[in-house]
């Protein structure tokens, strides 16, 4: 079995993109506004506006065209790129379970072992877990609301059938 590479969509790159593009449309229009009146309190203002924010709509342009990948898994675990606070490589041997956590538009990941699993975890993302624990949801989150051509359950189901597979192969 291969990996399966979830994406997330580009939303916040895209409005970056378009709000940049917006600024240097305005700065090309005060620019071409100076030079038609010969003004250079007007033109040069604008021209040094159309550069920067004509390169900042290229790098936003850029950023938006990558693909950026929410959570990859693999036939050994999962790879959860999906926040700040996500755990990256987690084995299919530490979980026990998965459920859906429908008010955070995400899956929650129940591990074997919670407290030998936390411990192993830097301190922002122990403190991260202890939280969840203390508001009574999955100690571990993996936030897909934000993913690319999949739902909620569609993404539930894919994890829940690789961990099976994974059980009947090595449990």
């Amino acid at each position: 079995m291969e990996k399966i590479i979830i994406e997330e969509k580009q939303t916040k790159a895209v409005r970056h993109f378009l709000r940049s593009f917006a600024l240097f449309f305005l700065a090309v229009t005060l620019w071409v506004a100076g030079f038609r009146a010969r003004s250079l309190l007007l033109g040069l203002p604008g021209g040094i506006a159309a550069v920067v924010f004509g390169i900042r709509c290229i790098v936003n342009l850029l950023k938006a065209s990558q693909k950026k990948p929410l959570i990859t898994i693999t036939f050994d675990g999962i790879i959860d790129s999906s926040s700040k606070n996500s755990i990256g490589m987690l084995s299919f041997q530490d979980i026990e379970q998965f459920c859906i956590a429908e008010e955070d538009d995400a899956i929650g990941i129940i591990p074997r072992d919670e407290e030998v699993f936390i411990k192993k975890l830097s301190p922002l993302k122990q403190q991260k877990a202890i939280d969840n624990k203390s508001y009574e949801k999955p100690v571990f989150l993996l936030y897909v609301g934000n993913a690319k051509d999949m739902s909620l359950e569609d993404i539930y189901t894919l994890l829940k059938k690789r961990l099976d597979d994974y059980r009947s192969l090595y449990d």
